[in-house]
């Protein structure tokens, strides 16, 4: 498979639009449905993601017979869809784009553009909200749906997904740019041309910056300034970690912010403190995905964190710290086990203050890295740049 690399864009993230918005506000009872989510969680929880963005609700969709239900509350009104329910004749119409689908509550007869067919499960009526069957009415809207079983999380997609990254065809030779190099020089001395380092790593110039990471050329002498001389311990460079975004997901080009000053405080004495992450900007609700196996062993709120969760990983040899959330997804619990590349979260802008603080800062993913023996933070920059290379491939085409 092919490595990726991040590519540099000023494209801002836009609202999510989509034939329906779903906007749940619901309680989860009614005659043979159960809640996606546990009944307790430590903090908000998302269960639907719209074109790539978590769309917050009060409680989870629901599901019946392997069905999920959410129902329908608001729909974005630039899109042209509409939703309908006539009390009377107990019908919910869904128009958009030429498309209708008429569905009868409590019955499993639907009519799409005026054809019958029969659902797995019927639209029902649960605390006087309209709950409907979320797969057939995407797909019937000509929509792509997905059900993440791992996270509890329903995927719609409501145009074609657009893979964001641009391919580095081959990293296995990394090579840290030092003082005074030039492109030309670290061509020469690797046996390689400045062109053929600038196709392997989409360079559009031929500027550098000191510590920069650049990708050798296949064919280039292996790699006289090596990434592994600049990090800590060289098995956090394998293939088992993951980048915390997918191949689908927009952030902002990121620097190495470890250890620079922060002034925000919880005594508020004016004291500064050292940054013991990188931050990486992305539009509120961004998924972010595990970087590792491992086991949760803290989750909820921080006062610098907002909400936050640790992961220890899989050797125990270090803690992966992913804060300011906006919310996780149902059912993650202190124990829980993760796999490398599960959504856990989504990207927000929660923290520095007491419980449910937001707006303090512009919605980013704080990503830490610490020693499991001591608690001491460690620089995860060059991890990051190393696991931007295998990213989490988005579930649609």
């Amino acid at each position: 498979m092919n490595c990726c690399l991040h590519r540099n864009s000023n494209r801002l993230w836009t609202s999510v639009l989509g034939a329906f918005l779903l906007w749940t506000g619901f309680v989860a009872s009614g005659a043979g449905l159960t809640s996606v989510s546990a009944a307790s969680e430590p903090g908000p929880v998302i269960s639907l993601v719209i074109d790539g963005k978590g769309i917050a609700a009060d409680v989870s969709p629901l599901r019946q017979n392997g069905r999920m239900l959410v129902p329908i509350r608001v729909i974005a009104e630039s899109t042209g869809a509409n939703v309908n329910y006539d009390a009377s004749a107990r019908q919910v119409t869904v128009t958009e784009n030429g498309k209708r689908v008429v569905l009868l509550v409590d019955s499993r007869t639907a009519f799409v553009d005026g054809a019958r067919v029969t659902m797995d499960a019927p639209a029902q009526l649960v605390q006087q909200r309209t709950v409907v069957p979320i797969r057939f009415v995407s797909e019937s809207l000509g929509y792509q749906v997905q059900w993440d079983e791992l996270a509890g999380v329903a995927m719609i997609q409501t145009k074609p997904a657009e893979n964001i990254a641009a391919v580095i065809p081959y990293t296995s030779n990394p090579y840290v740019v030092q003082p005074g190099d030039t492109l030309s020089e670290i061509a020469r001395q690797h046996d390689t041309t400045a062109q053929a380092l600038k196709k392997n790593n989409n360079l559009i110039t031929e500027d550098l910056q000191v510590h920069q990471l650049l990708f050798l050329p296949k064919d280039a002498k292996r790699s006289e300034h090596p990434l592994t001389k600049e990090v800590q311990d060289s098995r956090l460079l394998d293939d088992s970690y993951l980048f915390p975004f997918s191949d689908s997901s927009w952030y902002e080009p990121y620097g190495d912010s470890f250890g620079s000053d922060r002034e925000w405080t919880e005594s508020s004495n004016g004291s500064v403190r050292g940054h013991e992450g990188i931050d990486i900007m992305a539009p509120k609700g961004t998924p972010v995905y595990s970087a590792a196996d491992g086991t949760i062993n803290r989750i909820g709120w921080n006062t610098y964190g907002g909400w936050r969760i640790n992961i220890t990983d899989k050797e125990g040899r270090y803690r992966l710290y992913y804060a300011h959330l906006s919310a996780y997804v149902p059912g993650l619990q202190v124990g829980g086990t993760i796999q490398a590349g599960q959504l856990i979260g989504f990207v927000g802008d929660s923290g520095y203050g007491g419980m449910g603080t937001v707006g303090m800062f512009e919605p980013h993913l704080h990503f830490g890295l610490y020693k499991n023996s001591d608690g001491k933070a460690i620089d995860p920059y060059y991890y990051l740049r190393c696991w931007e290379q295998k990213k989490v491939e988005s579930r649609f085409s």
